[in-house]
């Protein structure tokens, strides 16, 4: 009976063995966000433009900022010519141009442009102003050319709609960039195409407004308005940073992550109904996932990916679910539109989940067994703060692990909701047509920024690859 022990015991111990088996480990990495190609040379260092040129509205609508031989358009003219020189000391000086209805062949003395009679409208081309034929780059500028316009934008509703139109055309399409700086200078003169009918108000006294378009790529656009903001400050100018504006599909200089500290536990929201203790709902945060079918304990950047055990909720009288508060850092191009109170995100296609078993199966975006969804995105200092609504029902279908990417983007354009906030001046500088005219602000300027922002942020949607920030979570339903 003894020499029976052990092979029993054997047999015993290998039916434990084969029935218990041990789960099966598993590597993770969450996906890289891939930065555009566009960005990836805005965070480098900007090439040099070949040409530069600056081309000045010489309409009569103009004159009036010539008056004061010190007026601070004339101290800007002078500003844009050693700024260039000092942002590009490689490039040529830059060469200046006329423009009204179109620009003038012939190259200009840049001081001529301080002077009445540049503006006295004696040419047939220079009696009006016509920005947007004057947008495209010419055959005979080099390819690689940062163009500077000077001009009131003062011209009729139909005009705003071309001039987006161009600047869309031949510099966002292209992953260029459109800058504007808005200036106010003493003005006396008159104001011309004020309203549909093309209103004229002579001899107006004011502070009025005019703008510096700066066209190029975003890295020579930003570098130039780096020493411009510099330079005004030297020289008693003090352009305000809020100022200035670059419209740009590029919109940060890479992607945002999560910023786990495995050493604390995660935070609730207030709107929780476990709010005063996240450890109620039995959720924590963990560095092994093992459910006993799989085990993951290497994960790659384990900073950026959450990690959570969620137990399902069994009793009639607890939540069914519970949110946790999340912040994304982001990293905005300098001058370029802060992102509005929203945000929208998507699961990638790379998303699974085990339903316990040991091998993972691509996880349906619509699914209803996803175990939390982002919620309430707020947009304050370059930071995005979000919930994460977690379900804790107990559908045996939703047990297991869950490894899930979210991308989130900027949120869509829907009616008046924005996914971008404006500088105050935009609305603060505009007068519309059922308003009292104001000489110290332009017509429709409001109107027409919306429109230039709008259409900015529609291409972005429209562009691969765009994402803002990737949140990944590996979640332990059990």
């Amino acid at each position: 009976m003894k020499k029976l022990v052990l092979p029993v015991l054997l047999i015993l111990l290998g039916t434990v063995l084969v029935g218990c088996p041990s789960p099966k480990p598993e590597n993770w990495s969450c996906p890289e966000l891939s930065t555009p190609t566009v960005t990836a040379k805005i965070s480098s260092n900007p090439d040099k433009p070949e040409k530069i040129i600056i081309q000045i509205d010489g309409t009569p609508s103009m004159k009036g900022f010539v008056s004061d031989r010190n007026s601070r358009y004339i101290r800007t003219l002078r500003l844009l010519r050693s700024a260039t020189n000092t942002a590009f000391p490689t490039t040529p000086s830059p060469t200046f141009y006329v423009f009204g209805t179109q620009r003038l062949k012939e190259p200009i003395n840049h001081q001529s442009a301080e002077t009445a009679w540049f503006y006295s409208g004696g040419r047939p081309e220079l009696r009006d102003a016509a920005t947007h034929k004057i947008i495209a780059p010419q055959k005979t500028d080099p390819p690689n050319s940062l163009y500077v316009i000077v001009t009131d934008l003062y011209q009729e509703k139909a005009q705003w709609e071309d001039l987006v139109a161009q600047l869309k055309d031949h510099y966002l399409l292209k992953d260029d960039a459109v800058g504007i700086i808005a200036v106010k200078s003493e003005f006396l003169g008159d104001i011309y195409d004020v309203g549909l009918d093309n209103i004229r108000y002579p001899s107006v006294k004011t502070n009025h407004p005019f703008y510096i378009l700066v066209l190029g790529r975003y890295s020579q656009v930003k570098q130039y308005f780096d020493k411009i903001k510099s330079e005004s400050q030297n020289t008693g100018l003090n352009f305000p940073s809020e100022n200035f504006v670059i419209f740009s599909t590029q919109i940060f200089e890479k992607p945002a992550l999560l910023q786990i500290n495995d050493n604390e536990q995660p935070t609730p929201s207030s709107s929780s109904p476990t709010s005063d203790n996240p450890q109620k709902s039995g959720i924590r945060r963990v560095e092994v996932i093992n459910d006993g079918r799989i085990v993951i304990k290497k994960v790659e950047n384990p900073q950026n990916v959450e990690r959570l055990i969620i137990p399902s909720q069994t009793s009639n009288d607890s939540p069914k679910e519970t949110s946790l508060k999340y912040r994304l850092n982001y990293n905005p191009l300098p001058y370029t539109l802060p992102l509005g109170n929203s945000a929208s995100y998507q699961l990638n296609g790379n998303s699974d989940f085990n339903n316990n078993t040991k091998e993972f199966k691509k996880l349906d975006p619509q699914s209803s067994l996803i175990p939390l969804q982002l919620t309430n995105w707020q947009s304050t200092n370059n930071q995005l703060e979000f919930n994460a609504l977690i379900n804790l029902d107990n559908n045996p279908q939703g047990i297991g692990v869950y490894r899930l990417i979210f991308d989130v983007f900027p949120e869509k354009i829907s009616g008046s909701s924005r996914p971008y906030q404006a500088p105050s001046w935009w609305k603060d500088w505009s007068f519309g047509e059922n308003e009292i005219f104001a000489g110290d602000r332009t017509y429709n300027l409001q109107p027409f920024l919306y429109n230039l922002g709008d259409t900015t942020f529609r291409i972005i949607e429209n562009k691969p690859n765009v994402a803002l920030g990737r949140l990944c979570f590996i979640i332990h339903k059990k």
